[in-house]
């Protein structure tokens, strides 16, 4: 059984808040450039038409799939933290 009063197991989860918030901000920003401009150039053989690289488009899935492992995290510490059960009398007493 897991010790949710411990040290190390709210440490764990202050981690966990903190690499899925960077998750996110950095799979926000790959989607981000994925999307820019910069990122789709257009093409004008026959007609005009807007192309996107397979660089960009692999950024694009990166930044989407690393957002949501970023809210996954975030979600399971807020859980881990929100369900802890408090402590019985008998662990409290020492004993």
């Amino acid at each position: 059984m897991v010790d949710a009063h411990s040290p190390g197991y709210l440490l764990a989860a202050r981690r966990m808040v903190w690499c899925g918030l960077l998750l996110f901000v950095l799979g926000l920003a790959g989607i981000a450039g994925s999307r820019s401009d910069g990122a789709i150039s257009w093409e004008c053989e026959p007609a005009c038409r807007r192309v996107e690289s397979g660089l960009w488009n692999t950024v694009g899935t990166a930044g989407a799939l690393s957002a949501v492992t970023g809210v996954v995290l975030v979600a399971a510490a807020f859980l881990m933290i929100m369900l802890r059960r408090p402590r019985s009398e008998s662990e409290g007493r020492g004993g």
